[in-house]
């Protein structure tokens, strides 16, 4: 599979909360534990976006 974002080929992938881009983990700027099971990751790209990024620290 390939990243979205910087299209490296990687078995690990996950989906970014806010645009919905299967991300590496080289592209993940950060990531919190909401629930027991629940993820969120957003993605280097939607940290330079300041409402993404308030949303994802508030949460």
């Amino acid at each position: 599979m390939k990243c979205d974002r910087c299209a490296k080929e990687t078995h690990w992938l996950e989906q970014c909360f806010y645009c919905n881009r299967r991300v590496c983990r080289s592209c993940e700027k950060s990531t919190k534990v909401i629930k027991k099971r629940e993820r969120k990751i957003i993605c280097k790209d939607c940290w330079g976006k300041m409402d993404k990024r308030r949303d994802f620290k508030s949460a």
